[in-house]
């Protein structure tokens, strides 16, 4: 007899290796070391794959008349008078901040968004943009990778 074959596994997937008869016991545990090492670098790059697939939620306030194309064209685009890119949040509570801010006693919408983790991290982060809170800004050239998802039937109470 050559040799045994040898199969090691795990969730991830498997790995075989014909192992000699003779010294078996150390030549298993190389090639068991050798499956985990490739299993693990595996299991690191779909964890990562997956990672950078996950859908983030963000909020921006919006005039009505925003509101209306955003709706009409299901995407987010520049608007007359408006930045080329824009600018979003991660709660609600935050993006209702905004828009009192912005819009003062002019009527405004909250919009949901979603946009892959691998996207929102090429976005520019302020950490406390206006000392409100944390904001993503989407360049122009980004503006197609966010999902509008729905506008809210509400907006957050704020003192």
């Amino acid at each position: 007899m050559l040799g045994r074959l040898l199969a090691v596994g795990s969730e991830g997937g498997g790995y075989a290796t014909l192992v000699p008869t003779g010294g078996a016991r150390k030549a298993a545990c190389a090639a068991a070391d050798e499956a985990s090492e490739q299993l693990g670098r595996q299991g690191a790059r779909q964890a990562a794959r997956k990672a950078d697939d996950e859908w983030i939620r963000l909020y921006r306030a919006v005039s009505p008349e925003e509101v209306d194309d955003i709706v009409k064209s299901g995407m987010f685009r520049p608007t007359v008078g408006s930045l080329e890119g824009k600018w979003f949040t991660t709660t609600p509570e935050l993006a209702a901040r905004w828009g009192k801010l912005l819009y003062k006693r002019k009527p405004y919408w909250i919009v949901e968004a979603k946009v892959q983790q691998s996207v929102l991290s090429r976005m520019f982060h302020h950490e406390r943009l206006d000392r409100i809170g944390p904001a993503y800004y989407t360049y122009p050239e980004q503006l197609s990778y966010i999902r509008f998802v729905d506008r809210l039937d509400y907006i957050p109470w704020l003192p």
